[in-house]
């Protein structure tokens, strides 16, 4: 005996919840963010995205409920309050209305990147970088590819410490008369860019064979007045103060820079040394701890006067005063391998002061020649 049984089941559309279509004027919009809420307490039921057509189906038991409807770019849309029953409720065709914002002004502002390349050198801006603002030129050179710095300050480029140091393009005596010093006590948030020439020219004296560093400190060059304030502190100790403000008006720029720093800052070392003798082996140890003080002011003032934009003369005077502080204690112990004794027993107190004042005034002519395009 054969029997036949058929199935029928409620289409989507039958079952309690809410259905409809959401268009923009007479396009439908598809994913579009459909979600329902239950009232009065505002709990989420139920989420979904339109299709192709802009339709879309929840379902939910019956009771009471609001729907919100949104697109990006689109005013999103809250229904009033739904009686769902047991029955599909059909809320219909949604118009979705584009948001529209009018802006007031919009500022594009960009950042120098850190490092340029041109035909004859290596730029590397220092920018805004709080850790290059709180430190030194020799704090900051140590950064650069390609150059080292050492404990002493002294640098060297690509190994080699055949280097020729300059400020603002021209040789300067608070440099290369003091050397790394000098750079430890220039101070960071002073400088505006460092070039790197690895092959200089034959403009260059013999002296920077082995390469050319060029510090450029900052100065503006727009109309009007423009300055920076800059307010340091660190840890170990360390605080400064750092102005540049200038002044321009048509051909004539007047600048004025002024830096403070004050550094307190420890230092430990620890040496051992084993030495064979006589089929003995006897060992040397050297403890040290120190405390590095210094003060350091720096002031550069100035003008330019510019024949044209390629054509400047200008006369400035730099004045710096530094005063520094280190206190060592040294302890040496030396004994023989293995031995509890001790052999000797050295401990030394170095206690240095100094005082040193620099002053230096710059008259430079500069004149570029305009770039001339070959076939």
């Amino acid at each position: 005996m054969l029997s036949c049984v058929s199935v029928f089941s409620n289409p989507v559309w039958a079952q309690s919840g809410i259905r409809g279509r959401v268009q923009e004027k007479q396009t439908p919009m598809a994913s579009a963010t459909v979600r329902l809420f239950r009232l009065p307490d505002s709990s989420f039921v139920a989420g979904t995205l339109t299709d192709e057509s802009g339709a879309f189906s929840l379902a939910s038991t019956p009771g009471n409920y609001f729907a919100r409807i949104e697109f990006i770019g689109y005013q999103p849309v809250k229904t009033a309050a739904l009686q769902v029953r047991s029955q599909a409720l059909d809320l219909g065709v949604i118009q979705l209305s584009p948001t529209s914002n009018s802006l007031k002004e919009v500022v594009v502002q960009a950042e120098k990147s850190s490092m340029e390349l041109t035909l004859d050198k290596r730029v590397f801006n220092v920018g805004k970088d709080l850790a290059n603002a709180g430190g030194t030129a020799s704090d900051i050179l140590s950064n650069v590819p390609s150059v080292a710095v050492d404990v002493e300050g002294n640098v060297s480029l690509r190994g080699s410490s055949n280097v020729r140091i300059l400020i603002d393009g021209r040789p300067s005596g608070l440099v290369s008369i003091k050397g790394g010093s000098g750079l430890q006590q220039l101070q960071g948030s002073a400088i505006e860019k460092i070039e790197v020439i690895t092959n200089p020219s034959a403009r260059y004296e013999a002296e920077g064979m082995g390469g050319v560093i060029n510090i450029v400190l900052k100065k503006e060059r727009q109309e009007g007045i423009n300055g920076s304030f800059d307010v340091i502190t660190g840890h170990p100790t360390n605080y400064g103060l750092a102005a540049n403000v200038n002044y321009r008006r048509r051909n004539l720029n007047f600048f004025v820079n002024y830096t403070l720093a004050y550094r307190n800052t420890p230092g430990r070392n620890n040496l051992y040394q084993e030495v064979y003798r006589n089929d003995s082996t006897f060992v040397s140890r050297q403890n040290s701890r120190s405390q590095l003080k210094g003060m350091n002011n720096n002031a550069r003032a100035g003008l330019d006067y510019y024949f044209s934009e390629k054509s400047i003369l200008t006369a400035a005077y730099t004045w710096r005063t530094s005063k520094g502080k280190r206190f060592t204690n040294l302890e040496y112990l030396d004994y023989q391998y293995q031995s509890p004794e001790l052999l000797a027993t050295t401990k030394r107190t170095q206690d240095e002061t100094e005082t040193e004042p620099n002053s230096e005034y710059v008259l430079t002519y500069k004149k570029r020649s305009p770039v001339r395009a070959t076939n």
